[in-house]
C-alpha cells in the first residue's frame, strides 16, 4: 500500500513511518525540513519537504496514494493547531477523492461517556483547549473521506520500542469499563471517573502506530468512528513514567 504521512518527523509521524516500512509499505513523509527526517531513509521511503500551509503543494504531495495520515500539529500549539490540521483534511479530501482513506488525531476527550451521551469535552474541568480536537472532527466528519480518528489519552515513549500486546480498542465511546449509572451520576462524578481512566489510556506512540496500520483498509470497522485506546485490564501508565 502506498501510504502518505504528513508531520513524519515528529513523535507520532516517526513511529507510523517506521512501522509502516518495516509492514513493507511504500510510504511519501511529508516534512517542514527534510533534514530532520534524514534518519528514517529507506528504499521504500520518499522524503518530501512541503509546507502545509501551501494547500496546493499538499493536495499535489497527497495525490496518488492510498492511504494518508496526519501526524502534524501538536494541540498545544494553540489557535495554529485546528487550522493547520483542517488544512490538511481539506487537501486530502481534493487528493484522494471520495471515500479515500484518512487517519488523523483527536484527544480522548472527543470520546462520548459510555451510557451517558455526554461527549467527555462538555464534562467540568476538561481543558478547553481540546475543544481543537472537536473543531477538526466537525470538520472531518462532513468530508466524503473514509475517516477515522484516533482519540488517545497521553502518549507516551515505549521503552523497547515495541507496541503493546492486547490493546483495547473502542469507536465513540471511552475504551474502559464506565461507572455504574452513568445517566444518573452528577457531571463532576463522570469528570473523576475520566480522571481515574487516564491511566488505562495512556498508550505509547508506538501502540497508535498499531491502531492506525491494523485499520488502513477501507470501510473497515473503524471507518468514519472516533477510536478510543485502552491497555489491557490490570495494567496502567502514567506520562512522567517514561523520561523523555
Amino acid at each position: 500500500m502506498k501510504i502518505c504521512i504528513a508531520g513524519a518527523t515528529g513523535n507520532s509521524g516517526r513511529r507510523l513511518v517506521r512501522a509502516a516500512l518495516e509492514r513493507g509499505h511504500e510510504v511519501t513523509a511529508l516534512v517542514r525540513d527534510a533534514a530532520k527526517a534524514a534518519d528514517l531513509a529507506n528504499e521504500r521511503l520518499t522524503i518530501r519537504q512541503v509546507s502545509l500551509a501551501d494547500q496546493d503543494a499538499l493536495v499535489e504531495a497527497l495525490r496518488g496514494h492510498d492511504a494518508a495520515i496526519n501526524a502534524a500539529g501538536y494541540i498545544s500549539d494553540g489557535p495554529t493547531y485546528a487550522p493547520l490540521v483542517q488544512g490538511v483534511i481539506r487537501a486530502a479530501e481534493a487528493a484522494l477523492g471520495p471515500g479515500g482513506r484518512f487517519w488523523l488525531f483527536g484527544g480522548a476527550g472527543l470520546l462520548e461517556v459510555p451510557g451517558a451521551s455526554i461527549v467527555t469535552l462538555d464534562l467540568p474541568g476538561v481543558p478547553k483547549i481540546f475543544e481543537a480536537h472537536r473543531a477538526n472532527y466537525n470538520v472531518v466528519k462532513a468530508t466524503t473521506l473514509d475517516w477515522s480518528m484516533l482519540c488517545p489519552g497521553p502518549m507516551i515513549d515505549a521503552p523497547d520500542g515495541k507496541a503493546t500486546e492486547g490493546l483495547i480498542v473502542s469507536t465513540e465511546t471511552w475504551p474502559v469499563a464506565p461507572p455504574a449509572l452513568t445517566r444518573i451520576l452528577p457531571k463532576l462524578a463522570l469528570t473523576l471517573a475520566f480522571k481515574n481512566a487516564m491511566p488505562r489510556m495512556t498508550i505509547y506512540y508506538e501502540d497508535a502506530a498499531r491502531v492506525i496500520l491494523d485499520h488502513l483498509e477501507k470501510n473497515g470497522p473503524l471507518s468514519r468512528k472516533r477510536v478510543g485506546v485502552a491497555l489491557p485490564s490490570g495494567q496502567q501508565r502514567t506520562k512522567h513514567a517514561v523520561p523523555g
